[in-house]
């Protein structure tokens, strides 16, 4: 039997992407939950296959979002269980904590395409990849630090589970999306902005980093870690 891969979504802009199609190839049924929506839109630990944590535009640490703690408990129960679970970004970090890990503000937010080193790109695909995010987390006890910028840790694997501080499952549509998001609240400069639309196929002359068959490479491999082969 296929499994159902979970997704944690936390607001209307942070959609599972590239990362919800790859799901469906590999043969899996897929499912959103809303996180902020309250604790009755969470999902039953019993009910999870495989979860994926999206990312968000709060802080893990940020006490006055009351939503926060409740997902937390649901990420904490499906590791207690033995459910596999990929968290990007903000669910990177939500993971990093619950296996022990630190979060705290980076040196200086990453925005924009970034160039990763990683030590095992068979698990963690080095090169460019879309990052914005102004926390980061340390590598819980007993995982794997796979992959760093100049500026901070990006990945660590911990068994079956996987944290990723930068965003695989972005299409050029969803960061249209967070950019015209972010320009309304003046939270976002015009050279950052060019710098995250730029990176896709066709968005500029030379263009074409767009993380499609990376996220391939990390899913896949995520997968197999969990017992199931796309």
């Amino acid at each position: 039997m296929s499994p159902c891969v979970t997704f944690l979504q936390h607001s209307d802009l942070d959609v599972p992407g590239v990362l919800d199609r790859l799901s469906r190839e590999a043969g899996c049924e897929t499912r959103v939950c809303r996180a902020d929506r309250g604790t009755t839109s969470l999902p039953e630990v019993g009910s999870l296959d495989v979860l994926v944590v999206l990312g968000s535009g709060e802080s893990v640490n940020d006490t006055s979002v009351p939503w926060i703690a409740p997902e937390r408990a649901v990420v904490a129960g499906a590791v207690a269980a033995g459910v596999p679970v990929l968290g990007v970004c903000f669910g990177g970090q939500l993971l990093a904590q619950v296996l022990g890990g630190q979060v705290t503000r980076a040196a200086e937010p990453e925005i924009g395409w970034r160039t990763i080193e990683s030590v095992d790109p068979g698990r963690i695909p080095s090169g460019p990849w879309l990052e914005w995010h102004e926390d980061t987390f340390t590598a819980p006890p007993g995982s794997e630090s796979l992959a760093c910028t100049g500026t901070s840790l990006q990945a660590f694997v911990a068994g079956i589970h996987t944290a990723v501080q930068f965003h695989p499952e972005v299409t050029r549509e969803i960061v249209v999306r967070w950019v015209d998001d972010a320009r309304e609240r003046g939270r976002l400069r015009s050279d950052q902005a060019e710098d995250l639309l730029g990176g896709f196929p066709g968005a500029r002359p030379g263009a074409g980093i767009g993380p499609e068959s990376p996220t391939a490479t990390l899913f896949d491999g995520f997968l197999l870690r969990a017992g199931y082969r796309r």
